[in-house]
């Protein structure tokens, strides 16, 4: 009766994946049979009313992979950095109340992470005047960076729960030797990092992909303006900023509907790639930590 139940949840689970993949192709057939390769290598993005338009998601899917990218680097720093202090600095206090305090940072809604950069970090970066390093700076400090900054923080505890996990798997035997070497915090903590790198890497594929596809905060601090992102504090579009800004009205405009699909489906692509790489990294690193502790035993 378990195995049934088990069974049939796995079925729902797949064949739900399965439909929404089928849905977004039939939907976005459209498109990619007008436009073919050039709905991703042209900037022109134009829809019209009257006849098809123009539609090419190369800005907003640069403007993702750099947001993606930016964002991946705030996560892993500070969740690196945060590893670190927790297992090697921090009072056993401190630890416990920074745990709980991550915890509850990760079980927040993304509306409420995009809401206080809406109203705190683009005023933050409008007063510090960034903006103004860009030719087209966002006057309300609605930005690529802000987006980053704040997707990036939200990633935070996710980066960390990786890292964490993978450094505390390290087999005692080689705390035990650092010790006798007379390795402590930073040095100790250098080793170890460079022991569990691939933990690393597989939490900056995991949070690259939660990262492209994250909507509600990039939505709420990007600015929305179809710009190519040469510089960090101009607004710019994602395609899932894009999609959410304008799918309420799709259908008003012929093609329009189909070209979104065709965004998503490309996110949805790109996503799915790089979680699945890094969930199989993740799983490998689990994998042979089981391994060297049995050949131990």
């Amino acid at each position: 009766m378990i195995y049934l139940c088990v069974a049939s949840a796995a079925i729902t689970v797949i064949a739900i994946a399965a439909a929404i993949v089928l849905t977004l192709s039939i939907e976005s057939s459209e498109i990619l049979a007008r436009e073919g390769l050039s709905f991703v290598l042209s900037s022109r993005w134009s829809p019209s009313e009257e006849d098809y338009g123009f539609y090419g998601i190369a800005l907003p899917l640069v403007s993702t992979l750099v947001v993606g990218a930016l964002a991946t680097a705030i996560a892993l720093a500070l969740s690196v950095a945060a590893v670190v202090y927790l297992h090697e600095y921090a009072p056993r206090q401190i630890r416990e109340v920074i745990s709980a305090a991550s915890f509850a940072m990760a079980a927040l809604p993304t509306v409420v992470f995009g809401m206080w950069g809406l109203s705190t970090v683009a005023p933050l970066v409008r007063e510090a005047g960034l903006s103004s390093l860009c030719a087209r700076g966002s006057p309300t400090g609605q930005s690529v960076f802000t987006a980053a900054l704040v997707v990036g923080l939200m990633l935070t505890p996710y980066a960390s729960s990786v890292v964490s996990a993978a450094y505390d798997a390290v087999p005692f035997t080689y705390i035990e030797a650092l010790h006798s070497l007379g390795a402590l915090g930073f040095e100790r903590a250098r080793v170890l990092l460079g022991m569990v790198k691939r933990s690393v890497a597989a939490a900056a594929l995991l949070s690259f992909g939660r990262a492209v596809g994250e909507t509600t905060i990039v939505a709420l601090t990007i600015g929305s303006a179809f710009n190519l992102p040469l510089c960090p504090f101009e607004p710019a579009h994602t395609i899932s900023s894009l999609i959410a800004s304008q799918y309420g009205n799709a259908f008003l405009y012929p093609g329009l509907a189909s070209a979104l699909s065709a965004a998503a489906l490309l996110l949805l692509a790109a996503s799915a790639a790089t979680t699945a790489l890094g969930t199989r990294i993740a799983g490998a690193v689990v994998t042979g930590v089981v391994r060297h502790e049995s050949e131990e035993h």
